[in-house]
């Protein structure tokens, strides 16, 4: 059967020609998927580095937090975003614990809930990307929490280098091929 398909084709056009077919047809394809069907990927990195320290699958409507300890009142702060369509971070809110040097703010969409913790609401500031500098585990302890699970960023970025946080438009075909890969 194989060999008669072949045969029928072979007699129309030359074997280069056919293979040449084949790739324009894979390569059409390939491009049509890229286009329709983007992955993007949350990397971490220290600015000015080559290589992320954490790539992570997302997809718009994922939400991520950013969470340390304060340098003046060692209590929780935590900066909570959301991936968007187009390759955007969205700034949702900010949760926090600490008294923020004792400086004080007027926010309008600011709440003190009955724990004690604070909110600032509705923030919704798009971004390209977060930027902020390391500060060492022992002191703020920066982490990523996505989906659950907890990150130390200090496991990459040493302190006082500019962490930077920004999606990464990747090709399909790539992750698919890693997933398969590390399954192996």
């Amino acid at each position: 059967m194989k060999t008669m398909v072949y045969q029928k084709i072979k007699s129309k056009m030359s074997r280069g020609a056919f293979i040449l077919w084949i790739v324009l047809g894979t390569s059409v394809f390939v491009g049509c998927l890229e286009t329709l069907w983007p992955a993007y990927r949350l990397e971490v990195s220290s600015e000015g580095k080559p290589d992320a320290f954490l790539s992570l699958p997302v997809s718009p409507g994922d939400k991520f937090s950013i969470r340390f300890f304060h340098s003046y009142d060692r209590a929780f702060f935590q900066e909570n975003y959301e991936i968007e369509h187009g390759s955007q971070i969205l700034l949702r809110d900010m949760t926090f614990q600490s008294h923020l040097n004792g400086s004080g703010f007027a926010y309008p969409n600011f709440h003190l809930r009955p724990d004690g913790v604070g909110e600032l609401r509705d923030i919704n500031e798009t971004r390209e990307k977060v930027q902020f500098m390391m500060g060492s585990r022992d002191l703020a302890d920066h982490k990523l929490i996505f989906k659950g699970k907890t990150f130390h960023l200090s496991d990459g970025i040493e302190s006082f280098e500019i962490v930077e946080i920004k999606l990464k438009k990747r090709m399909v075909l790539w992750d698919v091929f890693e997933k398969v890969t590390s399954s192996l």
